[in-house]
């Protein structure tokens, strides 16, 4: 790890060794010699010196240099066409350039470059050695601003995974918490029994056929299996009844998705969530409930799980009627398609009838991965 320049050099941990590298790009031999010669003075740093432009760039390319003192005008390679390419190596080096003659537009195009200063030559030893202290001191800031920012970065990432665990963790006990809810209320009614479960299971198939993705996924499975949340209470009372409802107990009846989107209201769950809950029973001209919503007013989570949820309901014996033979459900919801049900969640279900039959009328292993892998 890089460690903060000091001025005091009294102060620097000279058991630690190296940790600083300097890299001189010079083809005057002698000029090289003298400066290697004042920067040798230098604490726990390595000089590196070459007269070569090329082999300055394989230095750069296998050693953590942390500033480059070059002359400008060279054969081969410029001093500008290095510093066009040294930050390439590491962003964070810095670049000082020697000259003899200061042309304002090579020292323009220099500092649009970034270079960190220019010595003009001939100059003198503490003048380099001020300018290279300097040019190290921003270095090792630059060092440790990106350390810690990766740090930093790694803590966050950390921390999200953390809190993201945890919201998965509670998430998971609400719904195991509302899962027993909605099964005391099923068991209640031998005619509802598992009638959450077969919805979330035909929302899912539904929803992979219709190419959801994993976290759409993720939330059609929890709006399905609280579909019918706001039914606890009274309202499940006179669901359950054996006999027609008044007008008023229906009016009652049609108020259970509001009051199961009350219920989950607290719990920040994905709106899609309480869509769900809240317009699994409107319809697609208008004449649903609770608000009588129509057509692409209605979430498209909503129209998979009323399909899904009418499918089922057709399917099922209740006290008050009998049930419909599955494919005379089918072709009762390819008949509502497009007034009651969405036409392309419908189209769908009836072209894949013959799987989505097979998968709810066993404990396959699609119906396993359907829950397993969300």
């Amino acid at each position: 790890m890089y460690k903060p320049y000091s001025d005091n050099f009294d102060n620097l941990d000279t058991e630690s060794g190296v940790y600083r590298k300097i890299l001189i790009i010079e083809d005057d031999l002698s000029m090289l010699r003298c400066v290697q010669t004042m920067l040798r003075e230098l604490p726990l740093t390595e000089v590196l010196t070459t007269s070569s432009p090329e082999d300055a760039l394989n230095i750069l390319s296998s050693e953590p240099i942390s500033v480059v003192v070059s002359d400008i005008c060279m054969p081969g390679y410029s001093g500008i066409d290095l510093l066009e390419r040294i930050y390439k190596f590491n962003p964070n080096i810095q670049v000082i350039l020697m000259t003899g003659m200061m042309e304002a537009s090579v020292m323009r195009r220099a500092i649009q470059l970034n270079a960190f200063d220019f010595l003009r030559k001939p100059f003198e030893a503490a003048e380099l050695m001020l300018t290279v202290k300097q040019a190290l001191n921003k270095n090792q800031l630059l060092v440790q601003n990106t350390l810690y920012q990766n740090k930093l970065e790694m803590l966050v990432e950390k921390r999200t995974v953390e809190l993201l665990q945890a919201k998965s963790q509670l998430e998971t006990h609400y719904l195991n918490a509302i899962n027993s809810m909605i099964n005391a209320i099923e068991v209640s009614d031998v005619y509802t029994v598992g009638h959450s479960e077969r919805v979330t299971t035909i929302s899912l198939l539904l929803g992979r056929l219709l190419k959801l993705d994993a976290e759409e996924l993720r939330y059609l499975r929890i709006g399905a299996m609280l579909h019918d949340l706001g039914k606890i209470g009274r309202i499940n009372a006179l669901v359950t009844k054996n006999h027609r409802l008044s007008r008023d107990e229906y009016d009652q009846i049609k108020q259970h998705p509001v009051h199961g989107a009350k219920i989950i209201s607290p719990l920040g769950l994905p709106k899609a969530v309480n869509d769900i809950i809240l317009q699994h029973h409107e319809r697609q001209d208008g004449t649903g409930y609770p608000y009588g919503i129509k057509g692409d007013k209605i979430s498209s989570y909503a129209k998979i799980v009323s399909v899904a949820d009418s499918y089922d309901a057709m399917t099922s014996r209740r006290a008050y009627r009998t049930n419909l033979e599955p494919r005379a459900a089918a072709e009762e919801l390819l008949e509502n398609s497009g007034t009651q049900f969405d036409p392309i969640v419908v189209r769908t279900f009836y072209r894949e009838f013959d799987l989505i039959l097979k998968t709810i009328s066993s404990k396959t292993s699609l119906n396993e991965e359907l829950f397993s892998s969300i």
